[in-house]
């Protein structure tokens, strides 16, 4: 069996990244599927909160996120939006990240599902998991800085078992949260 390229560069990537976030909770995944990388964005200017956008916009059942700082209010916009159209959103703020400039608040004010970390330490994810299928991830926080000043990232991944894999993790992060 050959390995294309990008294939090879895509399952790295996905070990890599699950890796990373996962922490020690993550055991090694054999997947049949192999994951698709459906884009890669970078900020500054990139494209990353464009594309959050468009994920949030095309959730047709479940929006679970775990993010570290969540300032911009376009992507609070979108997630009370999906809310209201009736997708289910959960989102799992870093405690020491809410503040009067957060979407803690606002989204919480609107119904949705909102709790902060309980990790003494940094909750230092940034993922979006869409309808079970799809994950965006990276280094990109949801800030106005990470948008128009930081150097950041973003990769979105079609694949359910490698969402499953990221739906593992914040279940875990959500059922410890307040």
């Amino acid at each position: 069996m050959k390995w294309s390229v990008v294939g090879l560069a895509s399952g790295l990537l996905v070990g890599f990244l699950a890796g990373f976030f996962l922490g020690a909770t993550y055991s090694p995944q054999v997947y049949v599927e192999e994951p698709q990388i459906i884009g890669v964005y970078f900020s500054p200017d990139g494209g990353c909160e464009s594309a959050v956008l468009n994920w949030i916009g095309k959730a047709n059942s479940t929006i679970h996120v775990l993010i570290y700082s969540f300032t911009l209010d376009s992507i609070g916009n979108a997630l009370i939006d999906a809310h209201e159209r009736g997708v289910e959103v959960k989102v799992v703020f870093e405690k020491s990240q809410i503040s009067q400039y957060s979407e803690y608040n606002r989204l919480r004010n609107a119904g949705v599902s909102v709790r902060n970390d309980t990790n003494p330490d940094l909750m230092h994810n940034k993922v979006m998991i869409v309808d079970s299928s799809t994950v965006l991830t990276g280094s990109f926080n949801w800030s106005t800085n990470a948008q128009e000043s930081n150097n950041e990232n973003l990769v979105v991944i079609s694949s359910r078992p490698v969402a499953n894999s990221f739906e593992i993790d914040f279940q875990t992060i959500w059922n410890q949260g307040l």
